[in-house]
C-alpha cells in the first residue's frame, strides 16, 4: 500500500526542483541540490551525473559533487579545470568504455534501465569488483534528452538494504526531466551570451579596422581584418569579400582560408549567388566539389547593400552548422563593410577633414543637449547622475532619466554600434520613442521590447544596432527594475562597501538586430546598496602605455574606494583617474557613467 506521507513528501520536493531549475540559467549551480532534493524522497546509497559535451560520446564527464570522491580510485581519467559552460567540459573526464553495457544501452536506446543485482546480471560483470568496493548491489541508470538527443545520464546505487518501487523510479525519471530541462536552459542562456560577446568583440574590431581605413585609405587591409572576422563569427574556414560597383574604381576582393591562403575554393560560386534574389541564406550538408576537388560542405552569404543597391557580398564556407543567428551576424558585418566602403568613397571624393570635424563638433553639442537634463534626486536619500566625457569623433553612447510619477523613475543607458553620424541620429530617434514608451509601459522589460518593434525596421535601415539598459527605480520599495539587451550588467557596492557577486541580471539580445525579440525583468531590493553603476564600453577600453585596458577590475576597485563620497567630487575623482591611467586627456571612445548613490 502507497504511503501518502511519502507521495506528498515526492510532491512537495518535486515541486521544489521545478521552481529551481525555472529560476536559473546555470545548471552547475543547482545540480547539487537537485540531487540532495531528490535524495530526501528516495533512498539511494548515493547518486551521479554524468554529461556528454559537444555530442562527444567518447567521454563522459562527471559533475555531481555527491559521487567526485568515490570515482579517482576506480576509473583512470583527467581532471579538467572547471569552466562553467555547456560546451567547455566541466567535472571529471572518464572514458566512456569503462562504464558497463548496460548504461551504454540506456544511452544508445534512450531509456530507464534498473539492474536490480549486478552479480546476477551478466551485463554488469565487468563491475562486480566495484560494487563489492562500494558496497551497493543494484544501479539505476537515466538518460538526459533534449531535441531526442542524449546530452548525459544519472545513475543511482542501491545497497541490499535499499528499496525502491515503481513510484520511486517513477519520481527519479521526473528529476532527470527537470535535470535535462535545466541543462538546455543553461545551454541555450550560454550561447546567448556566448553570441553577444562575439557580437561585441566583432564590432569593436570591425570600428577599429573602420577607423584605420578613414586614416590610411588602405581598402585591401580594411577587406582582410573583415573577411577574417568573417571566419571568426560564423566558425567558418574561409570567407571572401567581393564589392563591385560602379561608384569604386576598381573591383575590391579579399579571400581568407583558416588552412591555406592560397586557395580560393569560394570564388566560381560568386556569379550563381549574385544572381539569386534573397539577400542572405544558408546551406548546411551540400557537399559541392570545388575546381581545386576540395568539398564545400556548408555555405553562407550576405549581400553587401547600400540605399537599396547591392554592391557586393559576402560568402563564408565549411562551418560545422550554420543557423539563423550566424546569418544575423553576417548581415552586421555585411551592414559594417557597406558603411567602410562608403567612408572609402568619401576619402576617394577628397571630402575635407576640417568640414567633417564641424559636423562632428555640431553632433556632439547636440547629444550633450539630449543628455543634459538627466540628473535626479529621488525620494529615497538616493540620486541619480552621470559622467560624459565624449570623444573627438562623435559616439553612440546615451543617457536619459524621467520621473514618470511620485514613486517611479525610469531611465535608459544605450550604446548604438556604428557609424557615428548615423548612431547619433539614432540616439534621437531613441530618446523620442522611450520618454513615450515610458510613459505607457510600467515594467522595464515591457519598454525594452517595444522599443525594439518600435525602431527595428529603422534600425535596420540605417544598419546600426545598440546595446542598452532599461531601467525604473520605485523609490517608495526601494527596489529597481532592470531589462537588459546585450548590456555590461551593473556593478553594485553594498553598504559595507563590498561587490555584489551574486548578480543575476538575464541578458537578451542587443535591439535592432530581431524585430520579435523580447526582453526580461530584473529585480534587485536596493536598501542594502549604496551605489549601482551602469556604464558603456568605452571607459573599459581605455588604454595605458603597455597597452592594458581600464577594464571592470579597475572600476570596481574605483568605485569600492569612493562609494561615500558626493557625486560631483566622485565624478572629478573618475576623470583624474582615467587620465593619470590613460597618460592623456582626450580617448578614442564615449565615456559614459551613470550612478545610483546614496546622497
Amino acid at each position: 500500500m502507497q504511503n501518502f506521507n511519502t507521495d506528498s513528501h515526492r510532491m512537495k520536493n518535486l515541486v521544489d526542483i521545478s521552481a529551481m531549475v525555472t529560476s536559473s540559467t546555470d545548471f552547475y549551480s543547482i545540480k547539487d541540490k537537485i540531487v540532495d532534493k531528490m535524495l530526501e524522497v528516495v533512498h539511494p546509497t548515493k547518486a551521479c551525473v554524468n554529461l556528454f559535451y559537444r555530442n562527444d560520446y567518447k567521454y563522459a564527464y562527471l559533475v555531481c559533487s555527491q559521487t567526485l570522491e568515490y570515482i579517482p580510485q576506480v576509473f583512470p581519467m583527467d581532471h579538467v579545470p572547471p569552466v562553467k559552460s555547456m560546451s567547455n567540459p566541466i567535472g571529471i573526464k572518464i572514458d566512456f568504455n569503462e562504464y558497463p553495457k548496460y548504461v551504454h544501452e540506456a544511452v544508445e536506446e534512450k531509456k530507464i534501465i534498473y539492474i536490480e543485482n549486478v552479480f546476477e546480471e551478466e551485463r554488469a560483470k565487468d563491475e562486480r569488483d566495484l560494487a563489492i568496493k562500494e558496497g551497493y548491489t543494484g544501479r539505476i541508470v537515466f538518460p538526459f534528452i533534449i531535441n531526442d538527443k542524449v546530452v548525459g545520464f544519472m545513475t543511482c546505487f542501491l545497497s541490499k538494504n535499499d528499496s525502491i518501487c515503481e513510484q520511486d523510479i517513477d519520481f527519479i525519471s521526473s528529476v532527470a526531466s527537470l535535470l535535462s530541462l535545466s541543462i538546455e536552459i543553461t545551454t541555450k542562456n550560454n550561447n546567448m551570451q556566448f553570441l553577444v560577446h562575439k557580437l561585441r568583440g566583432a564590432i569593436n574590431s570591425i570600428n577599429a579596422a573602420t577607423k584605420k581605413l578613414y586614416s590610411s585609405n588602405n581598402i585591401t587591409v580594411f577587406l582582410e581584418q573583415l573577411s577574417k572576422q568573417a571566419c571568426n563569427m560564423t566558425n567558418s574556414k574561409e570567407a571572401l569579400i567581393l564589392v563591385d560597383d560602379n561608384d569604386y574604381k576598381d573591383r575590391a576582393f579579399n579571400y581568407y582560408n583558416v588552412e591555406d591562403k592560397n586557395k580560393i575554393n569560394l570564388y566560381p560560386m560568386l556569379e550563381s549567388i549574385q544572381a539569386r534574389k534573397s539577400i542572405g541564406e544558408y546551406h548546411n550538408n551540400v557537399n559541392i566539389k570545388s575546381e581545386s576537388e576540395d568539398t564545400i560542405k556548408s555555405y553562407i552569404y550576405y549581400k553587401l547593400r547600400y540605399r537599396n543597391k547591392v554592391i557586393g557580398c559576402i560568402v563564408c564556407a565549411n562551418s560545422q552548422n550554420y543557423t539563423k543567428d550566424d546569418l544575423n551576424i553576417l548581415s552586421i558585418l555585411a551592414k559594417q563593410v557597406s558603411v567602410g566602403m562608403q567612408l572609402y568613397k568619401y576619402n576617394l571624393e577628397e571630402v575635407k577633414h576640417k568640414v567633417l570635424d564641424n559636423e562632428l563638433n555640431l553632433l556632439n553639442k547636440q547629444q550633450k543637449l539630449i543628455m543634459d537634463d538627466a540628473k535626479l534626486e529621488l525620494s529615497n536619500n538616493k540620486e541619480l547622475d552621470y559622467y560624459h566625457r565624449p570623444a573627438r569623433v562623435v559616439g553612440g553612447d546615451f543617457y536619459y532619466a524621467m520621473k514618470v510619477d511620485d514613486d517611479n523613475t525610469v531611465y535608459i543607458l544605450a550604446d548604438v554600434m556604428g557609424h557615428g553620424m548615423i548612431s547619433n541620429y539614432m540616439v534621437a530617434m531613441i530618446k523620442g520613442a522611450f520618454k513615450v514608451l515610458a510613459n505607457h509601459y510600467k515594467t522595464p522589460g515591457e519598454i525594452l521590447t517595444k522599443l525594439n518593434k518600435m525602431l527595428y525596421d529603422e534600425f535596420d535601415k540605417m544598419d546600426v544596432f545598440a546595446t542598452c539598459l532599461v531601467s525604473v527605480i520605485n523609490s517608495k520599495e526601494n527596489k529597481i527594475t532592470i531589462s537588459n539587451a546585450g548590456h555590461y550588467s551593473p556593478i553594485i557596492i553594498k553598504n559595507n562597501g563590498e561587490i555584489e557577486g551574486n548578480l543575476n541580471c538575464k541578458k537578451g539580445i542587443p535591439i535592432g538586430i530581431m524585430d520579435e525579440a523580447e526582453y526580461a525583468n530584473n529585480s534587485f531590493d536596493i536598501s542594502n546598496y549604496s551605489l549601482l553603476c551602469m556604464y558603456t564600453d568605452g571607459i573599459l577600453e581605455i588604454k595605458n602605455e603597455s597597452k592594458e585596458e581600464y577594464g571592470v577590475s579597475r572600476l570596481e576597485k574605483f568605485l569600492q574606494d569612493n562609494y561615500q563620497i558626493g557625486h560631483e567630487v566622485l565624478q572629478g575623482k573618475l576623470e583624474e583617474e582615467l587620465i593619470d591611467f590613460a597618460g592623456k586627456d582626450n580617448f578614442d571612445d564615449d565615456i559614459l557613467v551613470v550612478m545610483l548613490k546614496d546622497k
